[in-house]
């Protein structure tokens, strides 16, 4: 009976230690991912360790030296999170944390752009259906990087709408990385 309490403080704690790693903390990356690779042997077919093992897992391919070993941790990430919003697709959760990654890779070598604008725009919705779990700021952030992805497939008609679309919520922060973005993308 304990065991079963057991993976989910073990989960808990991955998680804290997930959100230090998306603030810079490359040990906890690590530290996240080898008890979520354990976690996924225990407890099988789990869409929550999925996503988050997939995300820890890109975390550490960011800064991993070897160029196989970071292409590999960035696939075996990229197929948990897609097995996790497979089993869940309607979960916030699991699109932001896919969308991020997808959002982050290189998309000459790994082609998720396109997933990214999937899972920006499912956020997009969810916010407007009054989802409490996302933030105004959440939302803003997801506007920007949408624009971004747009941008990056050459759509700037497209990428133009999303950043208009934040551009009316009149945050001076947003309003800056805009126009940065849009000089950055016409060169």
């Amino acid at each position: 009976m304990s065991n079963k309490e057991d993976w989910k403080e073990d989960l808990k704690a991955a998680v804290a230690l997930h959100q230090k790693a998306i603030e810079g903390d490359k040990e906890a990356a690590k530290k996240a991912l080898t008890i979520l690779k354990k976690l996924k042997t225990d407890v099988i077919n789990n869409p929550t360790i999925e996503a988050y093992f997939g995300s820890a897992s890109a975390l550490v391919a960011k800064d991993h030296i070897d160029l196989i070993e970071k292409m590999n941790l960035a696939k075996r990430g990229l197929k948990a999170l897609d097995k996790a919003v497979k089993a869940e697709p309607e979960n916030y959760e699991f699109r932001l944390l896919r969308g991020n990654v997808a959002f982050r890779l290189p998309e000459m070598y790994f082609k998720r752009t396109k997933t990214a604008i999937e899972d920006f725009q499912f956020l997009i919705s969810e916010y407007k259906s009054r989802n409490k779990n996302i933030t105004k700021n959440l939302y803003c952030e997801i506007l920007l990087n949408l624009g971004k992805c747009y941008q990056t497939l050459g759509d700037f008609e497209k990428a133009d709408q999303a950043w208009n679309q934040l551009l009316k919520e009149n945050n001076r922060k947003y309003n800056t990385l805009v126009e940065n973005a849009k000089r950055n993308g016409g060169e």
